[in-house]
């Protein structure tokens, strides 16, 4: 869904530098168009300020930009924006550095909270604190020992919760994803749920504790923290079993907000979605779980952990059935799969939905789509499928200190097809870049420099494919490469303002750092400024 936007006084925009995501990378930024005039909320003109100084006489607003960059406005093709905004409006243990300081923020947080309130930190990941693990149900009960205490890891596919929490959100014994102390399914609970637990029960026991204000304003946050970093289209992943009915919230919310939103729900639920007036099905639809909390689905088992390989969360004739029915009334449809047992699932389902009910131009998706064979990536091309990927996560899991955590999870052979953009790139894969906020924060110039800077060097992309992902390419995904995407005569005027190029920056000799921490200066929504961003 794509809200109208009030469209103010047609503007001539100078003094700036246009580069349009499809215009020959070589072109440095003096080079580049540096006026564009603008009306009805799209663009009707690029090109030198001298060429287009008659659209002043015909009561074009003269609007100069001081020397900025501007890039199509950035398209986050995967985020959960309710989700987001709950947690920037919550508590932030991402803070911390030890495990001492999170039980101190539980403990200050409880002595506020009434009894029947739960105390939710979120964005907690034990690899960032000195002990590198996470707290146990002992010791959050000993710092909140008459109040609920809940955090919720960065990944949000695990929790840890103490005594209270568990019976006060009534998590039962045999939850699948509930870890117990002598690991039988139905005995005494530690604290942690995984995947599938985390999405079926606790997610869900969270958001029926909301009031409907508290949502609203969690999707404004959310999309004020979208803009300041130049996204004027969000996809939002949102309703099933992870944040059940949100997608009638957001699309409710849709008209007041200050960027575009796309909404994809999450559900198999095919009646719900042509309820909702939906035109694709899907996103957060977890096949498998997640590389980290070693819930996503290998082929043969963990590195660390003979015993285990992962989980498909449905069985082939399920995502058969579902994918067949989406694709056959016309639906793109979108699936979470992190890893190669559960990209094949995905895959087979689509490969059979085509060959009994053939259609052309689907551009369904897989969501992540981070550790697949290299088969998996050109059966992805054959098929048309469209990888939707977040490259933010190369810097989470590659960081300085992290690589000894890879390899111990998977060994150096399966290492190197994390993340692979070159070779799915080459293979002709059309690749959306997204954030999957709050997971990583709203941040496409992070992402775009992630990409360019893949610690396994045949596998970083170009600046200007880096680019793509979050313009073009992201456009194109959903169908709206009419619209968006791009700075030419006719496309809808959201614009990123940006204090220096990234691609001038990048080509340069810049770092990953470099091209990151370019300054947003503002942004644009149909022609009219949104910012001040602060």
């Amino acid at each position: 869904m794509t809200a109208a936007r009030p469209q103010g006084r047609p503007r001539l925009l100078v003094n700036a530098r246009f580069r349009d995501p499809l215009a020959p990378a070589t072109l440095r930024g003096a080079d580049l168009p540096d006026a564009m005039a603008v009306e009805g909320g799209r663009i009707v003109a690029v090109g030198r300020a001298a060429e287009l100084a008659p659209f002043a006489d015909r009561g074009f607003v003269r609007t100069d930009l001081g020397g900025a960059t501007v890039l199509p406005g950035f398209i986050d093709c995967h985020s959960h924006l309710l989700l987001t905004g709950i947690m920037d409006l919550g508590m932030d243990v991402s803070v911390a550095r030890t495990l001492d300081e999170v039980l101190a923020m539980a403990a200050d947080a409880a002595r506020d909270a009434s009894p029947d309130e739960v105390v939710y930190g979120f964005r907690f990941e034990e690899l960032d604190l000195a002990e590198r693990r996470m707290p146990t149900r002992a010791e959050l009960d000993h710092a909140a020992p008459d109040r609920a205490v809940l955090l919720i890891h960065a990944t949000c596919h695990r929790c840890v919760m103490n005594s209270r929490a568990l019976k006060l959100l009534a998590v039962p014994r045999g939850l699948p994803g509930a870890d117990t102390e002598d690991s039988r399914p139905g005995g005494h609970l530690t604290g942690v749920v995984r995947d599938p637990g985390i999405l079926t029960w606790v997610f869900p026991a969270m958001l029926r504790g909301l009031e409907r204000g508290h949502l609203d304003a969690a999707a404004q946050s959310a999309s004020w923290s979208a803009l300041r970093r130049g996204i004027t289209t969000v996809h939002s992943m949102e309703g099933g079993e992870l944040t059940p009915g949100c997608s009638a919230v957001l699309l409710d919310n849709a008209s007041r907000l200050p960027l575009r939103v796309v909404c994809w729900n999450q559900s198999m639920d095919l009646t719900e979605v042509e309820r909702l007036s939906l035109p694709r099905v899907g996103g957060c639809i977890c096949a498998d779980g997640e590389l980290d909390a070693r819930t996503a689905a290998l082929f043969e088992p963990y590195s660390d952990d003979p015993d285990n390989d992962g989980a498909l969360l449905y069985t082939q004739r399920e995502m058969n059935d579902f994918v067949l029915s989406a694709h056959a009334r016309g639906l793109q449809v979108a699936v979470h799969c992190e890893s190669e047992r559960a990209i094949d699932q995905v895959l087979r389902a689509i490969e059979r939905a085509q060959r009994l009910e053939p259609r052309a131009d689907c551009r369904h998706r897989i969501e992540h789509f981070e550790l697949p064979t290299w088969d998996q990536i050109d059966r992805m091309a054959r098929a048309g499928v469209v990888a939707s990927m977040q490259p933010a996560f190369v810097e989470s899991y590659f960081g300085d200190d992290r690589m000894a955590h890879l390899a111990s999870l998977f060994g150096p052979h399966r290492m190197r097809r994390l993340h692979p953009y070159r070779a799915i790139l080459d293979a002709g894969v059309r690749v959306c870049g997204g954030s999957d906020s709050p997971v990583t924060g709203y941040d496409p110039l992070r992402g775009m420099a992630c990409a360019a800077a893949h610690p396994f060097a045949e596998q970083s992309v170009t600046m200007a494919e880096a680019l793509r992902m979050f313009t073009t390419e992201a456009a194109f995904s959903t169908f709206e490469e009419a619209d968006k995407g791009r700075l030419a005569p006719g496309m809808l005027a959201d614009l990123a303002v940006l204090g220096g190029d990234p691609l001038d920056t990048w080509n340069g000799g810049g770092t990953r750092e470099d091209v990151a921490s370019i300054p947003v200066l503002g942004a644009w929504v149909g022609g009219r400024p949104v910012d001040p961003l602060d």
